[in-house]
């Protein structure tokens, strides 16, 4: 039987692992609002088809940050209290990183029909190359915090106090 080795070191953070969670949480649910902003008004001298291609909605911190709160509220013991709200709202932001990440990605390419010199059609390529396999990035992270969603009972329950009377 092995016993989980516990240093100072790991005793130490975990104190920290809510706070990481939410701020992890908070700050790509902000991002996404923000962009969706900027995406959305115009700029002078921007179309919404130069937005599009420029549109954050597939960043790496914005895989990476809702998969990793996930797991550190989930996979380090003892498990955070809220773990599956955690995991519902990490699965909500995927959700719309993948929607809004397609949408400008499809308006984006009509901007791309002005591709004259090798260089531009080397860019182009570059952009719908590494869009499509940044969506599916997003996806596979979501799809393992789906698991773990499923894994911890797959449905976000109210309390009783707030359920309606039947």
């Amino acid at each position: 039987m092995n016993t989980p080795v516990t240093t100072a070191a790991d005793s130490s953070v975990k104190p920290l692992r809510l706070l990481f969670t939410l701020a992890l949480l908070g700050y790509v649910a902000l991002y996404l609002g923000f962009q969706f902003l900027h995406w959305i008004l115009p700029a002078q001298n921007t179309t919404l088809i130069s937005r599009s291609q420029s549109a954050g909605f597939l960043d790496l911190f914005l895989m990476a940050f809702p998969l990793l709160a996930v797991l550190i509220a989930t996979h380090m013991s003892p498990q955070l209290p809220g773990s599956k709200i955690f995991a519902l709202v990490a699965l909500i932001e995927y959700a719309a990183a993948i929607v809004f990440g397609g949408v400008t990605f499809l308006i984006g390419l009509g901007g791309l029909g002005w591709v004259d010199t090798f260089p531009e059609t080397i860019d182009a390529l570059g952009h719908v190359v590494l869009t499509i396999a940044r969506l599916g990035l997003v996806a596979l992270a979501g799809y393992a915090v789906l698991r773990v969603f499923l894994a911890l009972g797959g449905r976000v329950t109210l309390p009783s106090a707030l359920n309606p009377p039947a």
